[in-house]
């Protein structure tokens, strides 16, 4: 199924060969045709509104504009719109013919008459861009896992006109990106961001201990500090992480400025480093917490 001169197949045929090889999935999630077709008429609507104006404004149709509101407004609909317009339609169509089996061992990723596995064990890294912007981190222990799994809720990416997409690498580089075009989009980001952290996130914590040096994409940590280009930080001197609209904020104790900003959609497995600075900030707090005792004790 992995070989790319196979002659097309049925999206219906492919998944009754998963399913009768390896049993029913926990669940399904296709392409929701609806949100497909609404992004491509929007799409379409805009560049046709970007190529009239071009015409009324150049041809004379309409008056001469007057002011620079006006012209700001107008150039902003034939020169910025277009770009919106197809980047609407590229997504609508990225969207298309595209199909996630979730199993208690990972996910197979159907797209356009391709499928691939990705074991969770296998997955390497996980990058979400356009999050929603009112989108909440999660932390939450089950009473089966071992560690806290941490985890942003996607719920409000359906109604997000620009789309969010979740794109998944696996160890040898093999790479899927699934769109919020598909039914249960949400569920669906929640369940790998969970599988990924409870994997990622464990090994994350011993490499660190053993003074490995983590990469997130622009940002980089140890066990000591963050490091975002030439600004770093101790993990006891981050007041927080947080993020904020498209970006990441670093903020360092007792300052009201945010030192750093970084692009959310920049970084690699967003999830694995708020669990990372959260259980490095409170190891922080403790190891100096016997040193501020001590010193306590010498004063007086």
């Amino acid at each position: 199924m992995n070989d790319e001169h196979d002659p097309p197949r049925s999206e219906e045929s492919d998944l009754v060969e998963i399913t009768s090889r390896l049993g029913e999935p926990e669940s399904i999630h296709r392409t929701n045709q609806g949100s497909v077709v609404w992004r491509l008429v929007l799409g379409a609507l805009i560049v046709l509104g970007a190529a009239a104006t071009h015409y009324f404004l150049w041809t004379g149709q309409v008056g001469w504009l007057k002011g620079a509101k006006p012209w700001i407004i107008a150039l902003a609909v034939m020169f910025v719109a277009p770009g919106v317009g197809i980047y609407l339609i590229a997504f609508a169509i990225r969207g298309m013919k595209l199909a996630a089996l979730v199993y208690p061992t990972g996910l197979f990723v159907r797209h356009r008459g391709r499928v691939v596995a990705f074991p969770w064990n296998d997955v390497k890294v996980i990058q979400i861009s356009g999050l929603p912007q009112k989108a909440v981190l999660q932390c939450q222990q089950p009473p089966d896992v071992e560690h806290t799994t941490v985890w942003f809720d996607l719920s409000r990416s359906r109604r997000r006109t620009l789309g969010t997409t979740i794109t998944i690498t696996r160890e040898d580089g093999e790479q899927a990106t699934l769109a919020s075009t598909l039914d249960g989009f949400a569920e669906l980001g929640q369940r790998i961001q969970e599988e990924t952290f409870r994997r990622l996130f464990p090994r994350s914590l011993v490499e660190l201990s053993y003074g490995t040096i983590l990469t997130f994409g622009p940002l980089w940590c140890d066990r000591n500090r963050l490091v975002f280009g030439k600004q770093e930080v101790l993990w006891s001197e981050l007041e927080s992480l947080d993020r904020v609209a498209d970006l990441l904020h670093l903020k360092r104790v007792g300052k009201k400025k945010v030192f750093a900003k970084c692009a959310v959609s920049d970084v690699v497995n967003l999830h694995v480093l708020m669990g990372l600075a959260a259980s490095s900030r409170s190891i922080a707090a403790m190891s100096e917490e016997p040193n501020a005792k001590q010193s306590r004790l010498e004063d007086d």
